[in-house]
């Protein structure tokens, strides 16, 4: 599998608030991860309202998924959103972000933080220019919600090299997830270079 995937909700909620989801074609992939504001069932309710929404508009371009999100949550109590667009001739990668979901770009010898919007989806949101990089094979996307703990030993489990893309998910999640907040990493490897993903 070249995507990874894991959540833990907050403490005894049912429901995770932060919801990721992807979709793979012949021509493009698509990565989305939300958190809804808050926890609990209203999260889990804004966040699966944005997955449901981009799900409709795969063949969108970046901005116009956000417009349509934003207009689809406006019922809800909103969702901080991060929607990745991976081009598979051109190798592009194409990201939009709204509020505070964290976006690294893992590559042989470098790391890179992207992504950098304002506001949240379902009340109005500033979304900038997305970014806009060539990927490499091998290079690994790391999108998290503000649930995981911004250490050095978050990074690190991120940065494996050994790992597949799912053991990275649960191994971050399972160690550095916070105590106060629902949580959740995606996981993607870009190409096939014989290795782990």
């Amino acid at each position: 599998m070249t995507f990874g995937y894991a959540e833990r909700a907050y403490r005894t909620e049912p429901r995770c608030g932060d919801v990721g989801q992807w979709w793979h074609g012949t021509q493009r992939h698509v990565l989305a991860l939300a958190d809804g504001l808050g926890h609990g069932a209203a999260a889990h309710l804004a966040a699966s309202k944005a997955m449901q929404c981009i799900a409709a508009h795969l063949d969108d371009s970046c901005e116009a998924m956000f417009a349509a999100c934003n207009e689809r949550l406006l019922d809800t109590r909103g969702a901080v959103l991060a929607i990745a667009i991976i081009d598979l001739d051109s190798h592009l990668l194409t990201l939009g972000v709204t509020g505070n979901i964290r976006v690294r770009l893992f590559g042989v010898n470098s790391a890179v933080w992207l992504g950098a919007g304002r506001g949240f989806v379902g009340a109005g949101h500033a979304l900038p220019e997305p970014d806009r990089m060539h990927l490499e094979q091998g290079d690994r996307l790391v999108m998290s919600t503000d649930g995981i703990d911004e250490s050095a030993g978050a990074r690190t489990a991120m940065e494996r090299k050994d790992a597949t893309s799912q053991q990275i998910a649960d191994e971050v999640v399972r160690g550095w997830a916070r105590k106060d907040d629902d949580a959740a990493v995606l996981v993607y490897r870009h190409g096939d270079t014989g290795s782990p993903r």
